[in-house]
């Protein structure tokens, strides 16, 4: 079944009738995923079926979905699939009946893992990885590109690690928490220099994990420092300009930062099970968010980050 490796595909989203609504650039490393997941399936459909073209296989992406679930594939995994060989073969995802995915069932970095008993996956493997991404929280790819002059200070003052091109492409400015400056200061030189090298970065540390303990940290440094009202306000404004200067989806609403976030449904009893805070503090959240994740929202912020453990 012929494959085009080289076509350059782009993230759509469709109406019912399968007209093209939204279409963006990906990153390349989503793309090979995407690609990898198409080319399965068609594997899948000549072995099951005896597909030998393209379109013999899209008849069967109902049938595909219905045998990873059989297989005892989560929810995610399941769309993570899915999504590969929808946007290949040009189908609207709402049109394959699927598990329906529950963040609160995301295992992701949370519990004890097989993983977790190889060397390569302890601290021991790789101290100054380890010991960076504690305090900053950022993804294996995004430090695998750090060089030296990547300390920068952002739009507020603050120092940050700048990510010149994190998840889909993004340019990150990751705030440092105020006690871990000098610390991560002792990293850069303003070389060219890659911050790590390639040895210290082939290993099984989850660095996941840790961006989800960092996030955890500075929800709670914003939590208790926006008891005082005028950081509290100094922080609005902070947030509200790293908004404008970087968050072009939709503009800045002060409401964002005002109140509780309270967690339901599923969240809400996974929250409850672990002793966790059923209702979190909308400023301190999108602080965490912004600064921290670059995802701009509360409710990913809480759910995969701060329930995370």
């Amino acid at each position: 079944m012929a494959f085009d490796h080289t076509k350059q595909y782009r993230h759509e989203q469709h109406d019912k009738d399968g007209r093209v609504l939204v279409a963006a650039n990906i990153s390349t490393r989503s793309e090979r995923m995407y690609r990898d997941h198409a080319v399965k399936f068609g594997a899948w459909c000549k072995a099951t079926y005896g597909c030998r073209t393209p379109v013999d296989c899209a008849n069967h992406i109902q049938e595909y979905a219905d045998w990873l679930a059989a297989q005892g594939k989560s929810a995610s995994t399941i769309h993570t699939y899915i999504a590969g060989v929808c946007r290949y073969w040009q189908i609207p995802m709402d049109y394959i009946d699927k598990p329906r995915r529950v963040t609160a069932d995301s295992i992701r970095s949370r519990g004890v893992k097989g993983v977790d008993a190889r060397s390569d996956a302890k601290r021991e493997a790789s101290p100054r990885l380890y010991d960076f991404a504690a305090v900053v929280g950022g993804r294996r790819a995004e430090f695998q590109a750090l060089r030296k002059n990547d300390l920068v200070q952002d739009e507020s003052g603050h120092w940050c690690v700048r990510i010149k091109r994190g998840k889909g492409g993004k340019y990150q400015e990751q705030r440092i928490l105020p006690a871990d400056v000098d610390f991560i200061k002792s990293f850069f030189n303003g070389s060219q220099d890659f911050v790590f090298s390639k040895k210290e970065m082939t290993n099984k540390i989850d660095l996941h994990h840790l961006r989800a303990l960092q996030a955890q940290r500075a929800y709670a440094y914003y939590n208790e420092q926006i008891r005082d009202e005028a950081f509290r306000a100094q922080l609005i404004k902070e947030i509200r300009a790293r908004w404008e200067k970087y968050n072009n989806k939709k503009p800045w609403n002060p409401k964002a930062a005002q109140g509780c976030y309270h967690l339901r449904g599923s969240n809400r009893v996974l929250a409850q099970r672990m002793g966790l805070p059923t209702c979190y503090s909308r400023l301190a959240v999108l602080a965490t968010s912004v600064f921290f994740l670059s995802h701009w929202r509360c409710d990913v912020t809480v759910a995969n980050y701060l329930l995370a453990k």
